[in-house]
Parts: C-alpha cells; structure tokens; sequence
C-alpha cells in the first residue's frame, strides 16, 4: 500500500500581513476572483479558469486545522490570523485527490492553492498562480497606492 503523503502548506510570496477577512468571491467565464481586506491592505487574488472551488466556513474545517502541522501553527499564532492568507500546497492533498477522482483523472489542475481567514478557507484548483494586487488603504479608508 501506497503510503499517503501529508499536504505541505507553504505561504505564497509577497503578500504583507495584515488581518484579512473575505469579501467577496467571484467565478465566471472570465476566471475565478477572490478579494480580502484588512486592517492595512486590500488583497485581490485573480485566477483564471479555475477547475475546483470550495468556499468554508473555516469552523467547518476543523480536521484540516488539526492534522496539518502549517495551519496548527498558522492558528495558533498569538495574534490571532494575522499574517498572509495565501498558501500553496504542496504533496497530494485530500482536496486535489478528491478533484482527480471525481474527474476520473481528467483534471488538468496541478496546483492547490488555500486561502485561509479568521472566518474563511477557501480551497482553488488552478493550472497557474493568481495575479496578486495589494494595495494599501489611504487616510478615510481610501485606497492608496498598489504596492
């Protein structure tokens, strides 16, 4: 027997911590677009066509929190999810295992990506990483600069 591998979640680069939360979450036929705020940046995640998304209550996530030692450690954090909310994963996750069974194996996604908030977690099968937009909130709450 096949010894299963545990999934590996590794924070994607250059996103600035801060507390996000979601804010909206949009798929179509121009790709799959994910956008959280927080205290300090407003993150906006653009895929483009995604074959899977699943979009949790992250209290419904409670297994993935307790079996993966990244998220134990990722939700344990003195400051309570604070920090970035992007993370790609590695080895043979349960997720990407489930999209190649009920694909029967015509999947074309090789890459998972997770995006996990105080209140979210959100699982995308892509082909590609997102485009990443940052930007920085102004005074009176108007967006600054992109970063």
């Amino acid at each position: 027997m096949e010894e299963k591998k545990e999934a590996r979640y590794t924070p994607f680069e250059g996103i600035p911590a801060d507390r996000y939360e979601l804010t909206s979450v949009v798929r179509n036929d121009d790709g799959t677009v994910i956008e959280l705020e927080g205290e300090t940046y407003r993150l906006t995640l653009s895929f483009g066509f995604t074959e899977a998304l699943c979009v949790c209550d992250e209290g419904r996530r409670i297994r993935a929190y307790h079996e993966i030692p990244a998220l134990r450690s990722y939700r344990s954090r003195e400051t309570d999810f604070y920090g970035n909310p992007l993370f790609c994963v590695t080895e043979d996750s349960d997720f990407m295992r489930w999209l190649n069974a009920e694909s029967c194996g015509f999947s074309r996604a090789d890459r998972h990506f997770a995006v996990i908030t105080r209140n979210d977690f959100i699982d995308i099968a892509a082909a590609f990483p997102p485009e990443v937009r940052v930007a920085q909130w102004g005074e009176n709450g108007a967006e600054g600069d992109a970063k």
